[in-house]
């Protein structure tokens, strides 16, 4: 009996004391729960809604500098005495990164030793307001490591640990805040686009503006514009910022190697406004970078070379290098003439009929049809190789000459005309050069216009009708 009520005595007590174990645990888990969030709550420096924020003022080692949100866009304030567009990202990873900044610790209260140490005696002041309220933050120095950044807030005395990621969203030159894009335009803004090279035009675009369509000048108009060229360059245009600004008011253009730029870049508005730009591969990034003077904003900055490729174009670079003469299936007729041979033909192509000197062609036959189309395109399509606008040739003597017939009764010619070098040809369309040069390799020769005439031939019962 006496072992029974020994033992349920310290059943009980094991009980107690396990009971007040956990007790103490709980209390100690909740004391330490308490603290953390009151931590939390003193290294939250700042809960403001981003999208509330209207103004920005900086006062840094380079200048002091005050924005403004006018609509949804950021601007100089008008009493900050400075003009330049703002960089509107940079606008914005300010607003964003302070709204919810917090500290990885604190130091507790500062006094001038301290605030000296940590360089907060002479701090970068970055301000925010909602309107309501300022919001101000004060940047020391970096950790030793490099990990942190000491701060500090407005109307709190205590010195904070803050991670260096956060605190260099915050930290801007000047040229951080400068827009750098190259141009002030959006695509739809863009009317015309001019490249100079050596004191020459290259090529100079304008977009119609009814049919929004890129064209070159009169004395090309019978060239075609590969449109693909100028929306591309569009594009690049309006979305490209520079790697890096370099200097403002340029007074020596030689450093950059623009007091002789490589070329000359001019974009039209809408309104007329003409944005030029002077462009030069110049030191030891010239091979891969270009140094560009903005002239709107007197600014001097790096863009990589691979996006200003189009500076090189000439005339051939920006048209239709392949010329569809006519296409098969609009005509009724042709007829071709070269050094080894001419004939005639009539066509329907949808029906499938085609008749060649009074023979009929049966292009129902898969065979004779693929060998008729062969040697149709060889030299309906022209494939242009190079442009020219500034000869003069004489149409005589053609190299190879093409007559179409169409549907409606009108009539097309083509004609090459050689250049006089190798196998070159200037390309006429209805008796006019149109500034573009062709080779004549495709007439003869294996797999050629003449090999695919003769077999066509052969395969519909005719005699080639050979010079």
């Amino acid at each position: 009996m006496r072992k029974g009520i020994i033992a349920v005595i310290s059943l009980v007590s094991a009980a107690a004391i396990s009971a007040g174990a956990f007790l103490y645990v709980q209390n100690s888990d909740k004391k330490d729960n308490e603290k953390q969030s009151k931590e939390l709550a003193e290294n939250q420096l700042f809960d403001i809604d981003s999208d509330s924020i209207g103004m920005i003022e900086i006062n840094g080692t380079e200048g002091d500098y005050v924005l403004r949100l006018d609509g949804d866009k950021w601007v100089n304030a008008s009493d900050s005495g400075n003009t330049f567009s703002v960089a509107q990202t940079k606008a914005q990873l300010i607003c964003t990164t302070i709204c919810d900044l917090t500290a990885d610790t604190n130091y507790g209260e500062a006094d001038n030793q301290s605030k000296e140490k940590y360089g907060l005696n002479e701090p970068y002041t970055v301000t925010v307001s909602d309107g309501n309220q300022d919001y101000t933050l004060y940047i020391g120095d970096a950790s030793p490591t490099g990990s942190y950044y000491y701060a500090m807030v407005e109307g709190r005395n205590k010195i904070y640990a803050v991670e260096s990621a956060e605190i260099t969203s915050l930290l801007t030159t000047r040229f951080d805040l400068i827009d750098s894009s190259i141009i002030p335009c959006s695509a739809e803004e863009i009317a015309g686009i001019t490249v100079k090279r050596g004191g020459k035009t290259a090529f100079e675009l304008t977009r119609n503006s009814s049919t929004g369509l890129w064209e070159l000048p009169e004395k090309y108009k019978l060239l075609t514009v590969n449109q693909t060229r100028p929306s591309t360059m569009v594009t690049v245009l309006t979305r490209l910022t520079a790697s890096q600004l370099l200097e403002e008011n340029v007074t020596d253009l030689s450093k950059y190697g623009l007091d002789d730029p490589y070329a000359e870049l001019t974009v039209t508005d809408t309104d007329g406004k003409a944005h030029t730009l002077l462009l030069s591969h110049y030191g030891r990034d010239a091979s891969s970078m270009t140094h560009v003077l903005i002239k709107d904003t007197d600014i001097v900055g790096l863009f990589y070379s691979s996006d200003l490729d189009f500076i090189d174009y000439d005339i051939y670079d920006i048209i239709m290098q392949n010329v569809e003469s006519a296409n098969m299936y609009r005509i009724t007729g042709f007829e071709f003439s070269c050094a080894e041979a001419e004939d005639t033909f009539t066509l329907d192509a949808t029906a499938g009929t085609a008749e060649c000197r009074g023979t009929a062609v049966d292009l129902s036959k898969a065979e004779i049809m693929d060998m008729f189309t062969a040697f149709y395109n060889s030299f309906s399509y022209i494939s242009i190789t190079d442009a020219d606008v500034e000869a003069e040739p004489k149409l005589s003597d053609p190299v190879l000459s093409a007559r179409y017939v169409f549907s409606d009764g009108e009539e097309s010619k083509v004609d090459l005309v050689s250049t006089g070098e190798g196998s070159d040809c200037y390309v006429f369309v209805d008796g006019s050069y149109t500034g573009t040069i062709t080779s004549s390799d495709f007439i003869s020769g294996s797999s050629s216009m003449m090999s695919s005439y003769k077999t066509l031939c052969e395969l519909a019962g005719l005699e080639p009708n050979l010079k």
